[in-house]
């Protein structure tokens, strides 16, 4: 049988002997050397378990042949003589032997001796705890002294502790360093075991650096954790350093943490603090990657003295480059650097240096510098087998001539060139821990925000430290997305700006909620691209910037656009600053919007017909000026005037968007503009028909234009015409007399009944009647009055349609958008009404299409139901009040506003609606009452300014 001795047996034997049972002699039976034991004793039967063997004894139980009873342990020397000579070493002499050998001392046998003393006498080899550790111990001789570190862990956890150390200090000589993490882990549980705190602490700082490094921040966070359970016994400068590794590896990873708590955290360690070098570097390469340059400006002498006092070495050399990189980039000191890069570093970092200053000089303004650089890092990266850094700084020079317009030679050639160094081979100045890129995109696929959200603070830091611009944008754009699907809104407009995402920056200006947009003009100096999206960004979410903030745009647009553009228009950002002045000229100062009038004064002065990009947002600034402004009113009105005079599309605006305008102004505007409408300037009539002053010169053109609506149509089937003009042609029409009216008026019936044409036609021509219709002797009016509704309740659809690309995957779309002709029949047919009668009909007709979800359905019945005399509504408003539609919510608020009474606490509700626009009614019918204070007080700390100029 088999050789194999249990536990017990083995206890019993070396529990009771201490040297050999040969007499006289006193060889040890176990031997410990440096930390190690070794079993030298031998097991000798004193009854063989073979029937050849010496003193076999067929009459002794097999299952006894291995039992303490008959076993001695002899040392090397004795063992083979006992064994060869059964003659001369009888069962009775052993027996002595046996009997003498277990009164020799009782001791008790460690754990871990035992299990040493099993593995030799049972021929067992050591067992490797951990599988990915087998190989690397097996290799370098080690299992053995790991295998007893782990035995002796419960009953000598220092002596562990020291076992550990050698096996990790081993694999820390070798290829194996990553493997030796592993080991020290064991090596500080044995220290914690045997209450050597200190020690332990200190080996999990470095563990935790290492993985902090290495990208696994939750396995730091653990070690910090673990340190926590004894942090009481542990002096100051350990505490200090444990600190400062907890706040590197929680920014990023806990979003309570901030990137000035990081900065804390390091003014409170001293440069002789374990790991304090480490912490000079995380903290300044966050400050770099989020652009707070003033933490890193206030701490630089502390930084540079810290970047001084690395080692001479690979890796201190390299800390003190990271260090002193981010010191040029915050405080411009790179000439220093670059000078003394090339006698003090590798070539690997020599050009890291050149990539990071590349980068630098793009984000500063300086692109034939960069560019330069950007050679200069390639060259030196390629020469130095560093393909996949190569193949970022590639496309960080490709990024710059693109932001830059120099698009001399083929663009692509940078990017076919990168990427056949990425297939010849990778190598990189600071290698990915894992694929940040992909890991990062997973995360916001799966919908799992928190890794997602650590996962881009490290890419982002990874970027901005290896001067991957072009990755860097990416990520930026990526948090964007993280943010806005987390509904962290005031967050995300400053990464979409920094990847100049403006497709994505105008989304979420359409989609912003209801809530004060925050977002502060930028202080200091950015790229052009940044300013660029940043105010193509105000301008399309104006509306949600409180007044101050308003204000500070206005006042940092108007610097923008008060100095000439220069460089390519495509790098200027002076257009997109108009667009965004424009936008909150309601809010800007007097001053500033004085010196804007002087600044635009002449351009409106040019031919007729000509055009500019700026006319449709001088226009539009006029006009907020004119409501804001009083004292600069008589400029305005003068500039409307002269953009009316243009004959353009900035006319079109003035006439319209300045209405309110003109209608106070009547006899500016016949002074300046009867002459040119007498010349048939359609806008020029247009506004003598809206100011209400003596419309004679618009009489011409308004016969030109009823003799061209009143032709009959001309359809050719298969072709699709879109036409304009019907809405400002009946305005026109409603200074000529009655049969010309009335003929106006047929006409565009007719279009309304012609299926052939497009709904976009039939709109408009609905739209006309909604215009001459009240113009109407009572016949007429109540003729077209019923016509409309008997359209409303069965509106025949068009055959023709210009809509192309319903389907998702139609590289080509196009749409006229959405047009309910049953409630625009219902909106011109309430234009129409004059008596009571009408009014009920028009609502009832209107009620079943309260039920649409479509906002241009709603936003005309909702125009029908506001336009209604004071006393005839007779929808239920508290229906209106509860819909979906804002539209209808504002119909609610307006008739609450009139007859407060018959609704009791309906105000209270409207007033908080979730859309601004409701709440703007309801400011608007509650200017100037002394009623209601409550709900004119929320109203006015609203933080919509529209709504809070409405009540002043």
């Amino acid at each position: 049988m088999g050789r194999t001795y249990t536990e017990k047996t083995i206890k019993l034997l070396f529990g009771t002997a201490t040297h050999c049972a040969y007499p006289g002699c006193n060889s040890r039976l176990i031997f410990k050397d440096r930390e190690l034991y070794t079993a030298t004793a031998q097991i000798a039967h004193i009854r063989s378990e073979k029937e050849n063997g010496p003193r076999y004894d067929a009459d002794y139980p097999s299952d006894s042949i291995n039992e303490f009873e008959n076993l001695l342990l002899l040392c090397g020397e004795h063992h083979p003589p006992v064994d060869r000579h059964e003659s001369l070493y009888p069962v009775e002499e052993l027996l002595e032997w046996k009997e003498r050998q277990s009164r020799q001392g009782e001791r008790l046998v460690a754990g871990a001796e035992l299990a040493a003393i099993e593995r030799l006498l049972n021929q067992k080899a050591p067992i490797t705890s951990d599988a990915i550790l087998r190989g690397p111990v097996n290799a370098l001789g080690q299992a053995e002294r790991l295998q007893q570190a782990s035995d002796r862990f419960d009953e000598q956890p220092l002596e562990s502790a020291v076992l550990f150390d050698q096996v990790a200090t081993k694999l820390e000589e070798t290829p194996f360093v990553h493997h030796a993490a592993i080991i020290r882990s064991r090596q500080c549980a044995a220290l914690e075991s045997g209450e050597s705190f200190r020690e332990a602490a200190k080996i999990r700082i470095d563990l935790g650096w290492r993985d902090y490094f290495s990208g696994y921040v939750f396995a730091a966070s653990q070690q910090i954790r673990r340190i926590e359970k004894y942090q009481d016994n542990l002096p100051e400068e350990t505490l200090r350093a444990v600190n400062g590794l907890a706040y590197s590896a929680a920014y990023g990873y806990e979003r309570a943490v901030s990137l000035e708590d990081l900065a804390d955290s390091f003014d409170k360690m001293e440069g002789a603090d374990q790991g304090a070098l480490n912490a000079a570097m995380a903290f300044a390469e966050e400050a770099i990657a989020w652009r707070r340059l003033d933490l890193i400006r206030s701490r630089a002498s502390t930084l540079s003295e810290m970047a001084g006092n690395s080692t001479a070495d690979e890796s201190g050399l390299t800390i003190r480059a990271r260090i002193l990189m981010c010191l040029a980039d915050a405080t411009d000191s790179w000439d220093e650097l670059i000078r003394k890069a090339r006698y003090t570093y590798p070539p690997s970092i020599t050009s890291w240096i050149a990539a990071r200053h590349a980068r630098h000089l793009s984000l500063t303004g300086h692109p034939e510098q960069a560019m330069g650089r950007w050679q200069d890092a390639i060259d030196g990266a390629v020469s130095a087998q560093l393909n996949d850094s190569a193949a970022d700084w590639l496309y960080g020079l490709r990024a710059t001539r693109v932001q830059y317009w120099n698009m001399d030679g083929n663009i692509d050639d940078l990017h076919r060139l990168a990427q056949a160094l990425r297939a010849s081979g990778n190598g990189s100045v600071l290698p990915e821990p894992y694929p940040l890129a992909a890991r990062s995109l997973s995360h916001l696929l799966d919908q799992k925000w928190p890794d997602a959200l650590h996962c881009l603070h490290q890419h982002l830091r990874h970027s901005v430290v290896t001067a991957s611009w072009s990755a860097e944008r990416t990520v930026h754009e990526r948090f964007g997305d993280l943010l806005v699907a987390t509904e962290k809104w005031q967050e995300a407009p400053i990464h979409y700006i920094r990847s100049d995402a403006s497709k994505k920056l105008k989304k979420l200006a359409q989609a912003w909620p209801d809530r004060a947009l925050l977002l502060e003009p930028p202080s200091g100096q950015i790229p052009h691209w940044e300013r660029i999206a940043a105010c193509k960004f105000i301008a399309s979410a104006s509306r949600a910037l409180p007044e101050d903030i308003a204000r500070a745009w206005s006042e940092f647009t108007f610097m923008e656009i008060s100095t000439k553009p220069s460089g390519h228009p495509q790098t200027s950002p002076w257009i997109p600053a108009f667009s965004a002045f424009s936008a909150t000229a309601d809010a800007a100062s007097l001053e500033s919007a004085g010196n804007f009038l002087d600044l635009t004064a002449d351009w409106l002065h040019r031919e007729p017909g000509t055009h500019s990009r700026t006319d449709k947002d001088l226009v539009n600034a006029l006009v907020k000026i004119y409501a804001s402004h009083e004292t600069l009113r008589d400029r305005v009105i003068e500039m409307l005037c002269s953009a009316i005079l243009l004959r353009n599309d900035a006319s079109d605006r003035a006439v319209y968007e300045g209405q309110a305008i003109l209608s106070e102004n009547p006899q500016v505007v016949e002074q300046r503009l009867g002459e040119s409408a007498r010349d048939e300037n359609l806008y020029a009539a247009l506004a003598l028909v809206i100011s209400g002053c003596d419309v004679a010169p618009a009489i011409g053109i308004a016969r030109k234009k009823l003799e061209q609506y009143v032709q009959p149509l001309n359809i050719t089937p298969g072709v699709s015409e879109m036409r304009v003009g019907e809405e400002d042609a009946a305005l026109l029409v409603t200074v000529l007399d009655e049969s010309d009216r009335q003929a106006f008026v047929d006409s565009m019936i007719a279009r309304v009944l012609e299926i052939q044409d497009l709904e976009a036609n039939r709109a408009s021509a609905i739209g006309a009647i909604a215009i001459v219709g009240p113009s109407l002797h009572a016949e007429g009016r109540n003729t077209a009055f019923d016509l409309l509704i008997n359209f409303a309740q069965g509106p025949t659809e068009s055959t023709a349609s210009m809509a192309y690309g319903d389907d998702p995957f139609s590289r080509f779309k196009f749409s006229v958008g959405d047009f309910s002709l049953g409630a625009l029949a219902i909106h011109a047919a309430g234009k129409l009404a004059h008596s009571r009668e009408q009014y009920a009909e028009v609502q009832r007709v209107a009620v079943p299409l309260l039920s649409a979800t479509s906002s241009s359905t709603c936003s005309w019945l909702a125009r029908m139901l506001r336009d209604l005399p004071e006393g005839e509504l007779t929808v239920d408003v508290d229906m209106l009040a509860t819909h979906q539609s804002p539209w209808l919510r504002c119909v609610a608020a307006m008739a609450w506003a009139r007859d407060p009474h018959r609704w009791p606490g309906l105000g209270e509700r409207l007033c908080t609606d979730n859309d601004p626009g409701v709440r703007l009614v309801l400011a608007k019918e509650l200017k100037g009452r002394a009623d209601h204070e409550s709900i004119i007080d929320v109203l006015r700390n609203d933080y919509r300014r529209d709504i809070q100029r409405a009540l002043r």
